[in-house]
């Protein structure tokens, strides 16, 4: 397993000069012969068990078939580095959310339109005779002076992510938090699994907070979940969202992929309508999604927001 703080300085260093370096690099692998393709499997985020990810690895395969793009050999990826590391063949496309795709350096194809809403789900403190596990409380729904406090005693908390994760990235880029410590993507340790970790971590004398989708966040509760102190059943949760949002999962290519397959590509999965549950959950999407040929101002926007700088 890569070593999560070791990771966490590498995307330091990546967002100050992975872009120069990349485009090098860019230039000189496009004359490189790629091969396959590699996968950044959704259910890996959402620390999924072993079998349900092979399912999503199995209908992803399926699907690229269509593409024209190659299918094998297929690889796994759940690190930042197995990216950008040399020393193999580079990867014919990448289909990942847009923090791997756009540290590969590949180039953006189509990507799903669904905004990402990140969010830090911030456990605070323990409230007398409070209810037990509580609602999440809303920011937007605190007074203007309250809002204020609790963004300000957010920039003295400890929060924790995915790292590699879209939430993860904006949130840290965004300076919420004191600091947001990366955790590993890996089985049955999702977003729900993290937010049991803060709730064990929580204590008396501080708040800790989780980087996640809103839509997660404004769901929680402490109900069920361990603590060091059955205090933490009556802190008051809530829901701070970040400034900026982020697309879905898309599909990045290496430059020597020839420009009829690319059209091909991006056709087919601008023609998905109607995807089977299996595949809507392999390829990430909601009921709404819709695939897109970004523009340059939203891949800048994107990079702006993840922290990658050119």
């Amino acid at each position: 397993m890569f070593n999560s703080h070791l990771l966490g300085a590498a995307l330091a260093l990546a967002a100050a000069t992975l872009a120069p370096a990349v485009h090098a690099q860019t230039a000189a692998a496009s004359s490189q012969t790629c091969e396959g393709g590699a996968y950044l499997n959704p259910q890996v985020f959402r620390g999924e068990a072993a079998y349900q990810r092979a399912v999503a690895e199995q209908e992803m395969r399926t699907f690229i078939t269509s593409t024209g793009l190659p299918t094998a050999p297929l690889y796994s990826i759940k690190h930042i580095d197995e990216v950008t590391s040399s020393g193999r063949a580079p990867y014919c496309w990448i289909y990942s959310n847009p923090v791997f795709g756009l540290l590969s350096g590949y180039k953006p194809v189509v990507v799903n339109n669904e905004l990402v809403q990140p969010a830090v789900l911030a456990i605070t403190d323990a409230v007398a005779g409070a209810p037990k596990d509580g609602n999440v409380v809303l920011l937007k729904s605190l007074s203007e002076a309250d809002q204020l406090a609790v963004l300000d005693k957010l920039k003295r908390t400890k929060c924790m992510g995915t790292v590699g994760g879209v939430e993860f990235e904006i949130v840290k880029t965004e300076g919420l938090c004191a600091r947001v410590d990366p955790i590993p993507a890996q089985v049955a340790v999702g977003q729900q699994g993290l937010i049991a970790r803060a709730a064990y971590e929580w204590d008396e004398q501080g708040w800790v907070g989780v980087a996640t989708r809103e839509s997660m966040a404004v769901k929680a509760s402490t109900k069920g979940l361990a603590g060091r102190t059955e205090k933490v059943h009556q802190t008051r949760l809530i829901s701070i969202p970040t400034k900026n949002t982020s697309l879905g999962f898309g599909l990045y290519v290496h430059p020597s992929v020839p420009d009829a397959t690319i059209k091909k590509a991006a056709s087919a999965f601008q023609k998905l309508a109607s995807p089977s549950e299996p595949l809507a959950i392999a390829l990430d999407l909601s009921p709404k999604f819709a695939f897109i040929i970004p523009t340059n101002e939203q891949i800048e926007k994107l990079r702006a927001a993840v922290g990658i700088r050119k």
